[in-house]
């Protein structure tokens, strides 16, 4: 499941380690926080996990979760929900040619 990757995980320890060079998405949904990453940065096995043009969604797993909750927790951070915690992660990703960016936005269950 393409939630589960390194290759995700990767993309949002970098996001984490460099929200500078990332553009923050204003959403309307309250639980939801949506990036772009310039495609200058190094993604692995981008065709799989990033189609052109297209979205991919996948619910991450429980182990995902409990692995890599204070990586969340930084993305659960910069919702306005009024929740106080999520049971699940649903992550959206995707690859937008015309402004040469990853799209990786994950919705607070």
């Amino acid at each position: 499941m393409a939630s589960n990757s390194d290759s995700i995980y990767n993309v949002l320890t970098y996001i984490h380690r460099n929200p500078q060079k990332v553009t923050f998405i204003p959403q309307v949904n309250s639980n939801v926080v949506a990036i772009g990453v310039p495609d200058s940065v190094t993604v692995s096995d981008p065709e799989i996990y990033f189609p052109a043009n297209h979205l991919l969604v996948s619910r991450m797993d429980d182990d995902f979760l409990a692995k890599n909750g204070d990586l969340l927790a930084d993305f659960f951070e910069r919702t306005t929900s009024s929740k106080l915690d999520y049971q699940e992660v649903w992550i959206t990703t995707g690859y937008v040619t015309a402004e040469k960016t990853y799209l990786v936005e994950l919705s607070f269950e």
